[in-house]
């Protein structure tokens, strides 16, 4: 990973910019993990799946599965 002052001015001004929204969404009180504010995570049934996958990976119990490519992820999803 680069060290921030070796990167090129805009992309260290998107990482500063991405640290001010996160910084004013926690300001503002929000429960959702998401920088974003994606309303997904405000549904704790998703937060409840993601927090049981957590567990599973900690346990041993879950699968690691790595897509590496635009078609990968289309077979991956095909396949669900």
């Amino acid at each position: 990973m680069k060290a921030i002052n070796a990167l090129p001015t805009k992309e260290r001004m998107q990482i500063v910019e991405r640290v001010i929204r996160t910084i004013r969404l926690d300001e503002k009180g929000s429960d959702s993990p998401s920088p974003s504010g994606d309303p997904w995570f405000d549904d704790p049934r998703n937060i409840a799946i993601v927090e049981e996958a957590i567990q599973s990976m900690k346990d041993g119990k879950g699968e690691r599965i790595v897509l590496s490519s635009k078609e990968e992820i289309r077979e991956f999803l095909a396949n669900l």
